[in-house]
């Protein structure tokens, strides 16, 4: 990923087609690209003022040890994606990098254990992996808002480091279809200037604090350098309803058309 220029981006319009670019599998072009989500503006305000300052170097390598890769074999090829810690066990990346795994592999540092998928949203585009190694530290999860300077964290399908210092463009409602194609609710998201690469699914845009704001899951058409991620907020209910049911292994759905 590289840095963003100087200008935002004009807003897209709300039938702006998007690509989800992250957790694509490992096989030879072209890839075929996950269900299209429809783009709203979202009318809720920022819940706090923009903030200028990008998020330092340091805090950016702090909250890389908190960051996780994601894969496993799926129905025809190794399904790969990037994850973040967010509690003591518990790890969140994206539904469509971990659909129809049976068992997702999550990978820190060196170590890699098979985890259990405990909560699976394809509405949101969320998931919850319970890892039973020693996790780092947990991310502490808050609001984005307009013009807010934030590190995208994640990894490439070849498992290279890649970190983007971008701007949020505005929050909005991602409205449509689920990750199979399925009439869904849809989700608060963050639309971010940023690019985002194959591999990048499911991992934080964080914050000058090292927050989690977001979560990468989707990409723009076109090369355009926008893309977009869930906003932490959908995060909290798919803790509690894990938690609530005692972290029991669920479904992790179907595989994903081709």
């Amino acid at each position: 990923m590289t840095r963003p220029s100087a200008g935002l981006f004009p807003a897209l319009l709300a039938s702006a087609a998007l690509l989800s670019a992250c957790g694509q599998p490992v096989v030879t072009p072209p890839l075929v690209d996950p269900p299209v989500p429809v783009v709203a503006t979202t009318s809720a305000p920022p819940t706090h003022a923009s903030v200028p300052v990008a998020p330092d170097e340091a805090l950016i390598e702090r909250t890389w040890q908190s960051v996780v890769r994601v894969n496993g074999l799926g129905c025809i090829a190794s399904q790969v994606g990037s994850g973040f810690v967010v509690s003591t066990n518990l790890v969140v990346t994206s539904a469509h990098v971990i659909a129809g795994l049976d068992a997702p592999e999550v990978t820190v540092g060196e170590v890699t254990s098979v985890a259990s998928v405990v909560a699976f949203d394809p509405v949101s585009d969320l998931a919850l992996l319970e890892v039973d190694i020693d996790l780092p530290r947990p991310l502490a999860l808050d609001a984005g808002a307009e013009g807010q300077m934030v590190a995208v964290l994640a990894y490439s399908d070849k498992g290279e480091r890649e970190t983007d210092i971008a701007r949020i463009i505005r929050p909005v409602r991602a409205v449509g279809d689920d990750i199979y194609g399925e009439p869904g609710g849809g989700r608060n998201a963050l639309e971010i200037e940023a690019v985002v690469n194959s591999g990048n699914s499911g991992g934080p845009v964080v914050d000058v604090n090292g927050a989690v704001v977001g979560v990468l899951f989707s990409r723009t058409r076109g090369g355009v350098k926008v893309a977009y991620a869930v906003q932490a907020s959908e995060i909290k209910p798919l803790l509690a309803s894990a938690r609530n049911a005692g972290l029991v292994a669920v479904d992790p759905g179907d595989c994903r058309a081709r």
